[in-house]
């Protein structure tokens, strides 16, 4: 019950501070720094894609908030302040309604004509240590690497995971989920799926070398953030 108490707290505390810090957002291109874009543009045209990216550029994100700047319009990825504070509502909101997000920094903007390993996480179970490894992943490549998709089901992982590998969009995927025995097991029917449920670290470059890993199933319930971290730091090398 403290817990719970403590969170409504937060919120709280959050929201009004929110009142004197929150700044205006509008909906940017991925590909271009939001400073290029007109302060005017806060909401999508009738003909605005799914795929365009929302960026919010306060300083703490809650779910209200996520709620009160998108207002309804489906926006499939949001881009958010590199130093803002995400709370809990804030993941539970991202996660409910299936939107990708990432850190908007210079940085993020790939470069193409420079080749990239591209690794991809989707996520079932989202633990906060899951959030936490996966963020430190993204940030630590200037989200040139590693990107991550918030997912609702095993079959939802199975299908995106194996798709993605088939039509050799990455070189590796990466699912969380507590149901990893099953999605390892359907999606290794798959021709070029080779998966694995992984739990220790120190098996990865044995699995990669023997059996060409390419989509690394794990269980996070239980796990630290070092631990999740640990496993995608030692998967996505080389």
């Amino acid at each position: 019950m403290a817990a719970v108490l403590d969170e409504k707290l937060v919120e709280k505390i959050v929201g009004e501070v929110m009142t004197r810090i929150r700044p205006t957002s509008q909906p940017v291109r991925t590909a271009l720094p939001l400073a290029r874009h007109s302060p005017l543009a806060t909401q999508p045209s009738a003909n605005s894609q799914p795929s365009a990216t929302f960026a919010i550029v306060d300083r703490v994100v809650t779910a209200e908030l996520l709620a009160s700047r998108l207002n309804g319009q489906k926006w499939a990825k949001v881009a958010i302040c590199p130093k803002a504070v995400i709370t809990p509502s804030a993941f539970d909101y991202l996660r409910t309604h299936k939107i990708v997000w990432h850190r908007n920094t210079a940085e993020a903007a790939p470069n193409p004509n420079k080749p990239m390993t591209r690794w991809k996480a989707f996520i079932v179970t989202a633990t906060p240590g899951v959030l936490q490894a996966i963020e430190h992943a993204e940030s630590q490549t200037f989200g040139k690497q590693w990107s991550h998709e918030l997912l609702g089901s095993a079959d939802e992982a199975i299908t995106s995971a194996t798709g993605a590998i088939n039509r050799g969009e990455v070189s590796g995927v990466s699912v969380f989920a507590d149901h990893a025995e099953l999605i390892a097991c359907r999606a290794n029917r798959s021709e070029r799926v080779n998966a694995a449920v992984v739990g220790d670290v120190q098996l990865i470059p044995a699995l990669k070398q023997y059996m060409q890993l390419n989509l690394m199933v794990v269980r996070p319930s239980g796990r630290s953030f070092f631990e999740l971290r640990n496993l995608l730091k030692e998967f996505g090398r080389g």
